[in-house]
């Protein structure tokens, strides 16, 4: 999900807009390969080291999942710790300095330490695990977009109409990635309160109740529905009508399922079939980068032909 959000936006959103003025992505293929791997080994560190400090929750939680112990030692599984969060580095600074965004290199660090600063103490605090784990996911579409408009803004011929539109549209993107992010760790820490509540864990689920809970994960997906909603309204007038009916079809309507599925839920099983209905939105909401790309590609057609025609 990580390597097909940072490509999607690289391909359907920043390349369609740049299109507009014929400017062509400015971070090479192999830089930004090595910019998607950091994301992906950082973040395969970070599962291991999250599962290495849960092997007693995950055995209530999740017997038949749980890995360390079992499948590999302990011991095994901080080496590998260590070795994918130390290459994830690597290939992050290595990949920032050749595109031009040294400061990008901090976003690394900050993944990394956060990471194990989230399995080993945040993940049983009130609300500071899952906004953490958000931020993360939300950051990832943001950084795909900022390392090639930092590139571009290295290149004096750069149009600075359409990087301001890759940074707006970029920004949506990420915050999209948040919420639902952050809907849908809240869901899993009430499918988990049984194995987090022998833990001493504070989360929200523990703190405030299943009820609270529900309401929480109900108005965030409600606010989220209402700014999609204030998009395709947008996009409606722009005459962007597939947008629309992708939106509404593939994103809203799931949505609305989802909704009507929290509130009746009341087993960790049911649960969990939110949270993969939460996954699936996931999915179909970096696929309509598609739709975008082929509404942009119709509208930069429309241009050049009234251009043409003048």
């Amino acid at each position: 999900m990580i390597a097909f959000t940072l490509y999607m936006v690289r391909f359907a959103f920043i390349l369609p807009l740049l299109n507009f003025s014929n400017f062509p992505l400015q971070v090479k293929e192999t830089v930004f390969a090595l910019f998607a791997l950091a994301f992906i080994f950082i973040a395969a560190g970070g599962y291991i080291i999250n599962d290495y400090y849960d092997m007693t929750i995950d055995k209530v939680n999740k017997p038949d999942k749980v890995i360390i112990g079992n499948t590999i030692s302990p011991k095994t599984a901080l080496r590998s710790y260590y070795i994918f969060t130390l290459f994830g580095l690597a290939c992050g600074f290595w990949s920032c300095y050749k595109a031009g965004a040294p400061l990008l290199e901090l976003l690394f660090v900050f993944y990394a330490i956060a990471l194990w600063f989230y399995s080993y103490k945040l993940k049983s605090t009130f609300l500071l695990g899952n906004t953490l784990i958000a931020i993360f996911l939300g950051l990832v579409p943001l950084a795909s977009a900022y390392i090639e408009v930092q590139a571009d803004l290295n290149n004096p011929e750069s149009p600075d109409t359409i990087l301001d539109a890759s940074r707006m549209g970029a920004w949506s993107i990420a915050l999209f990635a948040f919420i639902i992010t952050l809907i849908r760790e809240i869901v899993k820490d009430v499918e988990d309160t049984e194995g987090d509540q022998l833990a001493n864990c504070r989360t929200l689920p523990i703190v405030w109740g299943i009820k609270k809970s529900k309401i929480t994960v109900l108005s965030l997906l409600i606010l989220m529905m209402v700014l999609l909603a204030a998009f395709q309204y947008y996009a409606w007038g722009m005459g962007w009508h597939p947008t629309v009916y992708f939106l509404l079809l593939l994103v809203q309507l799931p949505c609305l399922i989802i909704l009507w599925k929290i509130r009746k839920a009341s087993t960790p099983k049911e649960f969990h079939g939110i949270s993969n209905w939460l996954k699936i939105v996931m999915i179909t909401g970096i696929c309509y980068l598609f739709v975008f790309a082929y509404e942009s590609y119709i509208t930069l057609q429309i241009i050049r032909k009234f251009m043409h025609n003048l």
